[in-house]
């Protein structure tokens, strides 16, 4: 005979069966990943003794979510980040030897335009001028040709284009191919520390938990090319505010980068711009698919 409460035992019973219904999923891993996160929810439920008030709280905050996402700005995906989750599935399933990775951030868009290597994403805006470039590479340090890098950032004000209408949707992101050498550049500006959406339920929930809602400076930057694990990652400027209290835990060591000044007079003459000029030079490394 049990000794168990019947609360306990019922708590146990209903674990028990949502997870085993899970069990004949077509997929082996969804059957896995659902189980356990049946598991989990139970158990967070359970030990929090949550009340039915917060759990339609919680569908709220859900609904809410999804009312204020599009194309253009994902309210899951902030609430990921600011929750350590997406910070939590990088670190998992980082194959080793490569960049580290990082969040995709709430801004990312799939239409970017592809630009020409060495194109000029600045259009006349003000910040200061950035020379960015580097090569693409795999884990023993050999070139990846036509690697395709997709970039994206905040303007000088500190907004993202989905978050500022004055700006081109386009404005500071684009796709590029590396050369069969593997190397890419682009002029761009300095980035700048900006704080996430707080317009939205995840905003209110930073607010009401009196959370940092700061990022520091960044790149975004996808790397990508056929046979390889792909890259989502962020490079931050050295010094940069914020940078040891990132909202979504995103920096990691090895993405920390100087911005030098640079006084090349053949890139300053390329691009039409005067030196000294800052510049950034990075090598991704892209580990091969198993």
């Amino acid at each position: 005979m049990s000794t168990s409460p019947p609360s306990v035992a019922m708590t146990q019973t209903v674990t028990f069966e949502a997870m085993q219904s899970f069990a004949h999923a077509t997929d082996p891993r969804l059957a896995e990943v659902m189980s356990l996160l049946v598991k989990h929810l139970h158990a967070f439920v359970a030990e929090s003794k949550l009340t039915k008030e917060e759990w339609l709280r919680g569908l709220d905050f859900l609904n809410a979510s999804a009312a204020i996402t599009t194309e253009e700005r994902n309210e899951f995906s902030l609430f990921s980040d600011i929750m350590g989750i997406s910070s939590m599935v990088d670190v998992v399933s980082q194959p080793e030897g490569g960049t580290p990775s990082s969040v995709l951030g709430p801004f990312h868009n799939h239409d970017s335009l592809l630009r020409p290597n060495g194109v000029d994403l600045t259009d006349a805006q003000p910040g200061e001028r950035v020379w960015f470039h580097g090569r693409v590479v795999d884990s023993h340090g050999q070139a990846i040709a036509q690697a395709q890098i997709d970039f994206w950032q905040n303007a000088d004000n500190g907004l993202y284009p989905a978050q500022d209408p004055e700006q081109d949707p386009h404005n500071l992101r684009c796709k590029i191919a590396c050369d069969a050498a593997g190397n890419f550049n682009l002029l761009t500006i300095r980035p700048h520390p900006y704080t996430v959406p707080t317009d939205g339920p995840v905003g209110a929930l930073l607010a009401a938990s009196r959370r940092n809602i700061w990022r520091p400076a960044h790149y975004h930057v996808i790397v990508s090319a056929p046979g390889y694990v792909g890259l989502v990652t962020e490079l931050f400027p050295k010094g940069s505010d914020y940078i040891d209290n990132d909202t979504v835990f995103g920096v990691r060591p090895g993405l920390i980068v100087p911005f030098e000044p640079c006084h090349d007079s053949e890139v300053a003459k390329r691009f039409g711009i005067d030196a000294p000029f800052l510049e950034v030079t990075y090598e991704f490394q892209l580990v091969k698919q198993g």
